[in-house]
């Protein structure tokens, strides 16, 4: 008995490293899964943004052109201008499709100006369409959405970490060089 005595505090240290073992082994693999996972997030969070951006600026680039195709329809553009109005349409069914991404992934703050961004974006859509004809608002409804683009990339990059510092201003990005104001009402 005096043997097992003498041999029980070895066995107690070997169970006790058994165990230190095991739990620091758990521990570090569960923080492993934990860095993989944000990881994995991340990288789809950014995708999300990413592609979301690039659907609203194609859905603003045809706005333009459908405004501006919208000026000359009375030179015999008609058929044009309904193709560029169905292309319109294709474009917004993608950036919806886009949106439901951002909208799972992404964090309040980005969603909101994902949110006024697009529905900025609308209010060109409305003048391509004929819907809004208050071209006096025309440039400052521009300078909003690039104010709303810029804000919707601040808070992606906040999101995603980005800390490379503030992206500088890209300016206005019309597709027609002319702008809608000058040219008045479309007929």
């Amino acid at each position: 008995m005096s043997d097992v005595v003498q041999q029980l505090p070895a066995l107690i240290g070997v169970v006790i490293g058994a165990l230190a073992s095991f739990m620091a082994g758990a521990a570090s693999e569960r923080a492993r899964w934990r860095r993989e996972q944000s990881a994995r997030w991340d990288d789809r969070r950014a995708q999300a943004y990413a592609d979301y951006g690039y659907a609203v600026k194609n859905v603003y680039v045809q706005c333009m052109r459908v405004a501006a195709m919208r000026r000359r329809k009375a030179a015999g553009e008609g058929a044009d201008y309904a193709e560029a109005l169905a292309g319109l349409s294709a474009l917004t069914d993608e950036r919806t499709a886009k949106w439901e991404s951002v909208l799972l992934l992404g964090n309040p703050q980005t969603v909101a100006a994902a949110r006024a961004w697009h529905r900025r974006v609308w209010q060109v859509e409305r003048f391509a369409r004929g819907e809004r004809t208050d071209f006096e608002q025309w440039d400052a409804l521009m300078e909003d959405i690039m104010a709303d683009r810029a804000r919707f990339y601040a808070e992606a990059r906040r999101d995603l970490g980005i800390t490379s510092g503030e992206l500088p201003s890209s300016g206005r990005w019309d597709a027609d060089p002319v702008p809608v104001a000058a040219a008045g009402t479309p007929t």
